[in-house]
Formats: structure tokens, sequence, C-alpha cells
């Protein structure tokens, strides 16, 4: 079998030259990333494939021997890495051609579900820093230190839920989104955790009257907390119950679910909550959602000027990289996350750290 080495400035030109000399018969046997001389940091990154044309009495192909097992891993993971991002388009084949130590980085964001223009950004971004003079492996570390820089940077955080607010009135925070993502057992998760954990005096309106039961099970909720809780469907009702909690920290509101593409119903409730009541605003957007739905859901739901967001059920996917999307394009706080169903346990209020952790699937579970 006869060997040659082909270099070129990334591995689709490597290969291309590959099959025009050897023909389609040709076999890879290895690739590298050619260092950089010290003497010459500007120069251009080179990748250098071997490649052989098999001998006609040759029974299998030469593999290049590998020393050790952690060698092994490192090459499996490399190559898993290299196929889950080919699929996808030019702007993420781009930076691979241009920064082939991204591969890693890159691949990790893609499959927790961040989207391929926000990745590829990201991760350009971060390369454009790198020092070059580097050797390849501090240069993967140090861009993976920059890209989770660059996501730190996307969000916000914000504790929302503390004691009365200044004018001596209670705080009044409504939850609105689409339906089915888990307002109500958010509000029950938020309220136990408030008055158990922060012993704070929390008091329950709804004012949906849509779903069949709604109201109950807030009810049921409340009862089993020993919490006030209220049905309103007018503003006068509202006005009412309000006054009646005037002696609370923390009135929290649960809102009818409406398709984000149901503006009457939007419309509704935002006549209901609206200005003079000072109400706070918190979108409350399920993870499972695909992320165009979720885009859609906080342009519909922007009517509210929404104070928050609200990230629910977390457990339930493994793309919560959706988060970063969602809050690169409407930059709001986030002041609550949930991952699960038990109450209060399964609720988090993170911070900026712990948010990208979930992201990254690494959180423990729980608060």
């Amino acid at each position: 079998m006869n060997k040659k080495n082909f270099r070129a400035p990334n591995i689709q030109a490597a290969l291309a030259r590959i099959k025009e000399e050897l023909g389609p018969d040709a076999m890879i046997l290895s690739t590298r990333k050619v260092p950089k001389s010290p003497k010459d940091p500007y120069a251009k990154t080179m990748f250098e494939v071997e490649a052989a044309l098999p001998s006609a009495g040759d029974d299998k192909p030469e593999i290049p021997i590998l020393q050790d097992v952690e060698s092994l891993k490192s090459d499996i993971a490399e190559i898993k890495d290299i196929l889950s991002v080919a699929g996808f388009g030019s702007g993420v084949q781009s930076i691979l051609c241009n920064h082939f130590e991204s591969v890693g980085v890159l691949a990790s964001l893609l499959r927790c579900g961040v989207s391929e223009r926000l990745a590829a950004k990201l991760v350009q971004k971060a390369a454009a820093d790198l020092d070059q003079s580097l050797d390849t492996v501090t240069q993967m570390k140090q861009l993976k230190k920059k890209v989770m820089g660059l996501c730190l940077d996307q969000f916000r955080t914000k504790d929302f839920f503390t004691r009365r607010n200044s004018s001596g009135l209670p705080q009044v925070a409504a939850f609105v989104g689409p339906t089915g993502v888990g307002k109500t057992t958010t509000i029950a998760k938020l309220a136990a955790c408030l008055s158990f954990t922060r012993k704070m005096k929390v008091g329950l309106v709804s004012i949906d009257n849509y779903r069949i039961g709604a109201f109950e099970q807030l009810k049921a909720y409340a009862g089993i907390m020993g919490l006030v809780c209220v049905p309103a469907f007018s503003r006068q009702d509202l006005a009412c119950a309000l006054d009646r909690m005037k002696s609370m920290d923390l009135v929290l509101i649960d809102t009818a679910g409406h398709s984000h593409y149901d503006k009457e119903k939007i419309d509704e409730i935002l006549e209901l909550i609206k200005n003079d009541f000072q109400v706070s605003v918190h979108l409350t957007l399920s993870v499972t959602s695909e992320l165009i739905n979720m885009k859609e859901a906080a342009s519909a739901f922007s009517v509210f000027n929404p104070d928050t967001y609200v990230f629910t059920k977390i457990d339930e996917t493994k793309r919560c990289g959706k988060i970063l999307d969602q809050v690169a394009s409407h930059d709001l706080p986030v002041s609550l996350v949930t991952n699960g169903q038990k109450v209060p346990e399964d609720l988090i209020i993170p911070d900026r750290h712990e948010l990208l952790k979930i992201i990254l699937k690494k959180e423990p579970k729980g608060d």
C-alpha cells in the first residue's frame, strides 16, 4: 500500500485533491491539523490527510495503531462531533473549514438545541479572538471558555418576587402565555416557595374563566397551603380581590391560556389587568415547544410588555438551548425555571451560571 500525505487549508479541499489524484477507491488513513510554526504565528491553518490506494494483494486496509484507550476515546468523540454537525448549513461548514478546533464546542451547542444560526455566531465571535500562536489543544480550551462567556453575556436573571413594594401595597404578578405551558402549577410552586421558605404572605387570584376546573385546581393548591384564593372574571372583580388582599406581600394572578394566534382572547386578558392595577407580567413558555412557536408566542404576548420570562418543563426535553435563542431574540430577564411536577420542589430561581448549566443539561434536580 503506497501512502501519500495531502495538505490543504481545510479537510474538504484535501479530500477533493485525494479524489482527483487517487480516485474514488482511495482510503483515508488519518487526518490531523498541522501545528503552526512559532516563527510564523500568522500562517494559514493547514490540515494534513494521509491516504492510500490499496494494492492488489492487500487483504485489508492498514489502520493507524492507537497507543492507548484514552486516545481511542478522544478520536471517537471527535468523529461523533464531526458527524453531528455534518448535515448543517454553509455557516457551520464555513466555521469548521476555518476553525476546525471549534467542532467540539459547536457540536455541543447544536446538540443541546441552540439554533444553527446562533451557535455559528457565538463560535465565530469566540474564534476571532483566539491566540493563533497556541497549540490546538490549548486553543480548544480557550475557545470553549470564550463561548461559555458569550453565552453568559446573553442572559439576565432577576429574583423578581420579593416583599411589598415601596408604596406599601402588595406586589401583583400575572402569569401569561399559551395554553398548556404550566402557568397554574408554576404559580402553586412559587406560592409555596415564598410562603414557606421566605415567610411571605401570598394571595392567589384566578382570572381563567375558559378552562374547566381552572379555578378549582388553583383553589385546591391554595387550600393545602392555607392561602387565600379568589376568582376574578371582570375588572371590578379584580379590583375587589386586590383590595381584599392589600395586607399581602405578593398577589399572584393565574390567567387563561390562549393560542398566540388568538389576538381577541389575548386582548381580553390585557383589558382585564392593564396599567392601573400596576401588575407585573411574566411570560411563561414551555421549553418543549418548537423554537419558532416560542418566538411567535413571545411576539404575540409582547402587548403585555412582560417583565420577565418563566421557562417550564425543562425536565421534558434535552434541547434547552432554545432558551438561549429566545432571550437573544426577545431580551427579557429570566425569573423562574421549572423542572418537574412536584410542588414546590421543582422550581428554580436561577442565576446566570445556573441557567447556563440548565441549557447544557448539567443542572442538579431541584432548587
